[in-house]
């Protein structure tokens, strides 16, 4: 049974990062807080003094007591709607469907220069999603599909908020705005309540990225709404050849560690886009120099450093005559699925392609 004047510091109604300060300051219960002032425990943990007050404040907050204490039958946790973000295309939505817990309505075709229908996606909290291809492919349309899904929700609005990350300018503020504009005319959901929801983060060289990754823990912990984390390009200030090889080595690491916690401890679905890059080979498909290459290929230019074996990776790329768009996905731990087609509407997003009519 719980003391009620000590009580471990992990029963506290307070972040994470300052239980972790306290831990590693060596207080274990409440009690080692006794007879300490807020400016001084401010100056030990190396936070603000409004931290600091939160933290002896949380103190005298009594724990709930048994009556406090509800619970739900498991039925209705299964009936809850769950949290799911679209593509804005059903051809997509149903290829990442196959290596996702949540099956697709079967609603209507999103076409071109129609009314979207904003049935429910494939992407989910506690999803990876990787989507590579060639400049022009429609990385960056998809990954906005998504996080204008997340906002819109069921067209009613949705109290998920979005992180996006740009780093080679593909996602800009006035693109943001003219893609929640063209959305807003056919629902309910405002311009303004749309992008409300919407962090935009510039990052513009290498240093800054890896300070991101560094602090993308505790920025989470302060925006606890955030439920997607978009990333457009994770490899565009790590395709330098000039990077040595340890040091990529380390900031996969990383951004394998990041993106775990994100999507566990945070409960957040991640996107990234990726460009793809020449991979030299040999014969039996093994690395080679120009000298001794016997074909090459295009792969994410990241390869799998930093994926999980539950990462789904989904590649696309344009047709050779019919210019329509491709894309192909694959998880490590499931076979890949079939081909989807899908287009880009005037608004810069994902929509699906006619079908085309059966002949009599």
């Amino acid at each position: 049974m719980v003391d009620s004047e000590n009580r471990p510091i992990a029963s506290l109604s307070i972040p994470r990062a300052l239980k972790a300060a306290l831990a590693d300051k060596q207080y274990r219960t409440t009690r080692d807080l006794d007879g300490v002032s807020a400016d001084d425990l401010a100056a030990e943990l190396s936070v603000t003094a409004a931290q600091a007050e939160t933290v002896l404040s949380s103190i005298s907050t009594p724990l709930p007591s048994s009556s406090q204490i509800y619970s739900l039958p498991a039925s209705s946790l299964l009936t809850q709607p769950a949290t799911r973000y679209s593509t804005l295309s059903r051809a997509l939505d149903d290829l990442v469907a196959s290596f996702s817990p949540f099956s697709v309505p079967r609603g209507a075709l999103n076409l071109k220069g129609k009314q979207r229908a904003w049935d429910g996606g494939a992407v989910g909290p506690g999803m990876v999603l990787e989507v590579s291809g060639p400049p022009g492919a429609g990385k960056s349309s998809l990954a906005l599909a998504l996080a204008m899904s997340a906002r819109m929700g069921s067209g009613e609005g949705s109290e998920g908020e979005v992180l996006v990350v740009d780093t080679e300018g593909g996602i800009t503020p006035s693109r943001l705005r003219d893609t929640a504009d063209s959305l807003a005319r056919h629902t309910t959901v405002s311009t303004p309540d749309i992008l409300a929801g919407i962090h935009l983060v510039r990052i513009a060289t290498q240093v800054q990225m890896v300070a991101f990754l560094n602090t993308l823990d505790d920025w989470l912990e302060a925006h606890a709404k955030v439920r997607l984390v978009v990333i457009d390009t994770l490899s565009f200030h790590f395709r330098q050849p000039s990077v040595e090889v340890g040091v990529r080595k380390r900031v996969m690491e990383l951004v394998k560690q990041k993106i775990a916690k994100a999507t566990t401890v945070h409960r957040c679905a991640v996107v990234v886009t990726n460009q793809l890059a020449t991979k030299l080979l040999t014969a039996d498909n093994k690395p080679a120099t120009f000298e001794t290459t016997e074909r090459a290929v295009l792969m994410p230019q990241l390869g799998d450093a930093w994926t999980t074996e539950k990462t789904v990776r989904m590649l696309l790329f344009r047709g050779g005559t019919d210019e329509l768009r491709y894309a192909h996905a694959s998880s490590a731990a499931e076979d890949g699925a079939p081909w989807a087609t899908f287009d880009i509407d005037d608004s810069g997003l994902p929509c699906d392609v006619p079908p085309v009519p059966e002949r009599a």
